[in-house]
């Protein structure tokens, strides 16, 4: 029996939660590629090149998580992924200013509408927010975002440092992979 092999982009800024999601989830040792950051950005390390994991979804169909920086000029390696994704999570952390211009570049290279290609954004550091008035600004401006770019796609808060947080966020892929076929019927809702 051949085993099915998917592949998921997990692309972020710098602190998103990429490496963390991937060690959360990976049932193999993952591969990370940090290093010693040389400008403050908030924490030590940071990713610069592809975090690799792995998860079963069932007996014959394995996930591969690739994690990827999501400044622009790491598009080489956002190209030698995007061919056959299963999906795309885009991580974007809850800070006082989305980064708009970060996000359109991925958005406009991944392309999730033309390319047909199931897209979630995972709303991290949710918890910093001082209510939920600020999470639903910052939410309201991240669908703006989207809508600008001709983008529809649901808007999930998780915690990439919890099993279960991380394991919906797959579950809520496995569900887009029906309504890709029509984008309209992609969720707007914030879970």
């Amino acid at each position: 029996m051949s085993r099915i092999y998917h592949k998921l982009a997990i692309v972020g800024e710098v602190g998103a939660g990429k490496t963390q999601l991937v060690h959360t989830i990976s049932e193999i040792s993952p591969f990370v590629t940090e290093a010693k950051s040389s400008v403050d950005i908030g924490k030590e390390y940071t990713t610069v090149g592809i975090d690799y994991g792995r998860l079963s979804l069932d007996s014959d169909i394995a996930l591969g998580l690739y994690g990827l920086p999501g400044q622009k000029r790491f598009q080489l390696l956002w190209d030698m992924v995007k061919q056959g994704l299963w999906g795309l999570l885009v991580l974007v952390k809850y800070n006082d200013e989305l980064n708009v211009s970060a996000l359109n570049d991925v958005l406009n290279h991944f392309d999730p509408m033309k390319n047909q290609l199931p897209l979630v954004i995972g709303l991290t550091h949710s918890d910093l927010a001082a209510d939920e008035d600020q999470i639903d600004l910052f939410v309201d401006i991240l669908h703006y975002a989207l809508e600008q770019n001709g983008v529809t796609a649901p808007i999930v808060c998780l915690d990439p440092r919890e099993v279960e947080s991380s394991l919906l966020l797959l579950q809520l892929f496995d569900s887009l992979q029906d309504t890709v076929h029509d984008p309209m019927e992609a969720h707007r809702d914030v879970i």
